[in-house]
């Protein structure tokens, strides 16, 4: 059997290939980028959505073992008028979900992941930067989705994570705060305010402990 018809045969066995196909079409995706969508995988977008694929691959619910089998499901849900940019290699992992709500904007910079368990839910705006690791059980929210008492304008607020970023596992990232290049944001805390280019950030709520790191 040659290399081609095992890859094929590979492509067939590890991919939802019918909803990878269908939306791949449906978003009239270019050549320069691929969707693949894993089984357990709940996709929808609506009509009036926006979603682009600049290139690479875009990847739901994928599994850092092949031979692990997937216990959870993983979501990407897009909105009427929603925006999803995704400008290059961005995978969700087993378990990871995306919300876009109405109107919403999201944009996913390349050589990003959300790992296990990890939401994201942007009802304004949220921006993740290029080479962003965001680790097991993280929740990303833009919004408080509750008005407290009768603030309406107060709701929501854009929230930006810089390039180079790593979000330890069970992190809760809110609304209005940025995460500045190269920081890194310890396991369990919860960010309410803004954290500056490559500081160590712990706690709740999140403090700066440490500043000038380096991480790979």
């Amino acid at each position: 059997m040659n290399k081609k018809i095992k890859k094929l045969i590979k492509y067939f066995i590890s991919y939802d290939v019918c909803k990878s196909l269908y939306w791949y079409l449906k978003l009239n995706m270019p050549r320069a980028a691929s969707l693949h969508i894993y089984p357990k995988s709940i996709v929808e977008i609506d009509k009036n959505a926006i979603v682009d694929i600049c290139e690479g691959e875009f990847a739901i619910n994928a599994s850092w073992f092949s031979t692990r089998k997937r216990r959870y499901v993983s979501e990407l849900r897009v909105m009427n008028g929603g925006t999803l940019i995704a400008q290059g290699n961005f995978v969700l992992y087993s378990g990871a979900s995306i919300h876009v709500a109405e109107n919403a904007t999201l944009i996913l910079g390349k050589n990003s992941f959300l790992n296990t368990n990890s939401t994201l839910n942007c009802f304004s705006h949220i921006e993740i930067g290029e080479n962003c690791a965001i680790s097991d059980n993280v929740s990303i929210h833009d919004s408080d989705s509750h008005i407290l008492n009768g603030e309406k304008d107060r709701v929501s607020a854009p929230l930006v994570i810089g390039n180079h970023v790593w979000v330890g596992k069970n992190v809760t990232i809110l609304k209005g705060v940025t995460i500045g290049d190269g920081a890194v944001i310890g396991a369990g805390s919860v960010v309410t305010k803004s954290i500056p280019p490559r500081c160590l950030a712990v706690g709740n709520p999140a403090r700066v402990i440490k500043e000038n790191v380096d991480w790979k």
